[in-house]
């Protein structure tokens, strides 16, 4: 059970204590400086201290390194202490480090000893050696040594495909209690590919809690039919977005698709009572959320008068007709139904070209105010606002904006002023509204209100906050059906009726799908349960209990564990068509597996480079490989892509279906920076029966493949130059590739 004190005014719990000369601190000197900076948290355990010992921190390093090894060399030490916070546990942070700092070992530890994380990193490139396969003992040990006590409980669920960049398999694995999965409580183990070594240990897992009986009372088809009575599959629309060739300016609209999803993220039943849930937790926050302005970046322009090049002239035809800078400004400052005070004199515009996914551009303002007077010790008026503003400079129009609100906090006396709040919720939406039909008419007709919340907070009463905004959200709609990418938001402030926020998302070009012949939501359902996602499992929820005084308020907080049926779904979009599982782009939705498999290799030579570029996600569909045929282009560069390797298109192209060996090493030496090299006549030699194919031009790309075996000779000890590269070739180059990076 943890107890948290909530006050009102919210301090940092966090005793930061690192780089000391020793890992060790004198009791008396560790005691006083502990007494001396640590700070009362708001939500520090009753079981636990706010503070910590030169004895805990001995006791603690102790038991650390009594599971994992810290190599001899990190010598360097220091470490961090965390007296916790309404959502995490007291912590340790340890780190061992080479005197040069090329090494590291990080590691994260709760009060108790259960290590939460261990990450081991060097600044070092890695050349894939081991297979999957041949590294999941490395991780299954490892957990083992580093939490003994929760090994036993895991089930290994999958590795994920190694990344270029880390150099790594991860092995995923999940808890499992009386034979029943429990999802929320993972681990994961990253094994470097090319050492062995375990670089990364991540545990999300709850200690010291009950576990129900696996007895189940309610069938999982009953649990179902609760769960369709109290969803709702509603139709809308989801966008696939087409990509914008830029080569040959092709401009595609986006695609609008019709998908059935749940109207709920979240539900589960009780497999023992039969009780419905909708949520894992109930929260109870006195604090408003916080927001703050975010500066939009904006690029200079600088226009010549003569010497324009076609591409120059035409970007000086764009800019004809827009608004000036002060023609902006007065926009957004002229508009009475924006929150806007008086005091931000301090101005700056910046006009900016804005390119859309979907090939078009225009200009945009974009516009930074702020008050600029100097807040004095003295003054009790400390607020300085600001506000960011968006218009479209070829219309005028205000496409986005954002206001700060009044801070009613006075933090010398510690109490917080109570403005009245003289507009209502439904007030505050004429209000919105009005702007909208003046700013983007069309948008605003082809939208839909969906909801109002309660935005940000200006006073506490009887420890229950006061909001002084609402914020309101509206979604595009065609043929009466919602567009989910598309939508208008906006918050009005109930205390001066003014709009202190304003922003919209919206495709210039879509199409939407057709909604003709359509199955009922009923029918969607039953498809939707159907797929996989929807079991049994054990998960985690918590119990909240809240009290309240007249000087602050207190809660309790329990972890608990349940057993239910819920719905895992994911994605959760099922075709109004067919009924079919649809992925985020709209195509049917095909599990994907995380290594390719294919039976067409074994007793191949190059069989093992094959599985290695597999087992990094580099490969083909549909479980083969066919070795022998020839690559295309496109394949080499997106190989060579997904292995890491950075390939400048404006310098280095492959053309044509097919690519011949001595191009493919032509294009790889070029991506490993060796060109120059390669250009050098009359120094290379190499020992194939064919060189005298080769050109005198070729001859240094074709030296330099094949002492880093880029292109490996036959048993006839011939290059073959010129023959066409094949896929199990492509395998052989990418693995050199990677096997030159040190």
């Amino acid at each position: 059970m943890i107890t948290k004190k909530i006050g009102a005014v919210v301090l940092s719990g966090a005793l930061v204590v690192s780089a000391l000369p020793s890992p060790f601190l004198l009791k008396a000197d560790a005691d006083s400086y502990l007494a001396k900076n640590s700070v009362q948290t708001i939500a520090a355990k009753e079981q636990a201290s706010s503070s910590a010992s030169s004895e805990d921190l001995e006791n603690m390093i102790n038991t650390v390194k009594g599971k994992i090894t810290i190599p001899s060399e990190l010598s360097e030490f220091s470490y961090n202490y965390y007296s916790g916070n309404p959502y995490s546990d007291n912590t340790w942070n340890f780190t061992w480090s080479s005197k040069d700092g090329s090494k590291n070992i990080y590691v994260n530890s709760d009060s108790k000893g259960h290590i939460s994380s261990y990450n081991y990193y060097t600044n070092q490139n890695y050349k894939p050696v081991y297979l999957q396969g041949e590294l999941k003992d490395k991780a299954d040990a490892f957990i083992k040594g580093i939490a003994p006590d929760i090994s036993g409980k895991l089930q290994y669920l999958e590795t994920s495909s190694a990344s270029p960049y880390s150099g790594t398999y991860t092995y995923q694995y999940q808890r499992v209690e009386n034979g029943i999965p429990m999802p929320d409580n993972s681990v994961s183990v990253s094994v470097n590919y090319q050492t062995g070594d375990v670089t990364s240990y991540n545990a999300n897992w709850l200690y010291d809690v009950t576990i129900p009986s696996s007895t189940v009372k309610i069938s999982k088809e009953d649990a179902a039919a609760t769960i369709g009575k109290n969803i709702k599959m509603t139709l809308s629309y989801q966008s696939a977005y087409a990509i914008y060739n830029s080569d040959n300016g092709n401009k595609n609209n986006t695609k609008a698709f019709l998908v059935y999803s749940p109207d709920k993220s979240y539900l589960a039943v009780d497999a023992i009572t039969g009780k419905l849930y909708d949520t894992q937790s109930i929260w109870y926050n006195l604090n408003g959320a916080a927001e703050t302005a975010k500066d939009s970046g904006a690029k200079s322009m600088a226009l010549k008068a003569s010497g324009l090049t076609p591409q120059e002239s035409a970007e000086v035809d764009n800019i004809k007709g827009l608004i000036t800078k002060n023609d902006a400004i007065q926009a957004v400052k002229s508009n009475t139904k924006l929150l806007f005070d008086k005091n931000m004199t301090s101005v700056s515009a910046n006009l900016y070209k804005n390119n859309y996914a979907d090939g078009n551009s225009g200009y945009i303002w974009n516009i930074n105010f702020s008050d600029p007077r100097e807040i004095k010790d003295s003054t009790k008026d400390s607020y300085r606002a600001y506000a960011s503003a968006t218009v479209d400079a070829k219309t005028g129009k205000i496409i986005g904006y954002y206001s700060s609100t009044n801070n009613y906090y006075n933090s010398k006396t510690g109490n917080w002023e109570t403005p009245k709040v003289k507009y209502t919720s439904k007030q505050g939406k004429g209000i919105l509204e009005s702007f909208l039909k003046e700013q983007i008419p069309e948008y605003f007709k082809s939208s839909t209100y969906t909801g109002t919340s309660d935005d940000y907070v200006i006073a506490y009463k009887d420890s229950k906050p006061v909001y002084g905004g609402y914020s309101y959200n509206y979604q595009r709609v065609n043929e009466g059906i919602s567009y989910a990418a598309n939508n208008i938001s906006g918050a009005v402030d109930g205390v001066t009726g003014k709009i202190y926020s304003f922003g919209y998302s919206w495709d210039s070009k879509v199409t939407f799908e057709a909604p003709t012949n359509v199955i009922s939501a009923d029918k969607a359902f039953g498809y939707y349960i159907a797929n996989e996602g929807y079991r049994l499992v054990y998960e985690i929820y918590y119990k909240n209990s809240v009290s309240d005084t007249k000087t602050d308020a207190s809660y309790t907080q329990t972890p608990l564990v349940r057993l239910v049926y819920r719905t895992d779904i994911s994605p959760d979009f099922i075709s109004p068509f067919t009924g079919k599982q649809l992925d985020y782009d709209g195509k049917e939705y095909v599990k994907q597996t995380t290594l390719y498999s294919y039976t067409d290799i074994e007793g191949n030579s190059s069989a093992r480079n094959i599985k290695l570029l597999a087992n990094m996600g580099i490969g083909f569909e549909g479980g083969l490989f066919k070795p022998a045929q020839a690559v295309t282009s496109d394949e080499l560069k997106d190989f060579i892509q997904k292995a890491g390797f950075y390939a400048d298109s404006s310098k280095y192209k492959l053309t044509g279906n097919t690519v011949s060996r001595i191009d493919a090493a032509k294009y790889a030496i070029q991506v490993l920076g060796l060109e120059k090299a390669a250009k050098i006549t009359g120094i290379y030699s190499m020992n194939v029966t064919d060189q005298s194919s080769i050109s005198q031009s070729d001859l240094g790309y074709a030296a330099i493949a094949y002492g880093l075996k880029l292109l490996l000779p036959n048993n006839n000890s011939q290059l073959h130059s010129g023959d066409n590269l094949t896929r199990q070739d492509t395998a052989d180059l990418i693995a050199a590739m990677l096997n030159t990076q040190e």
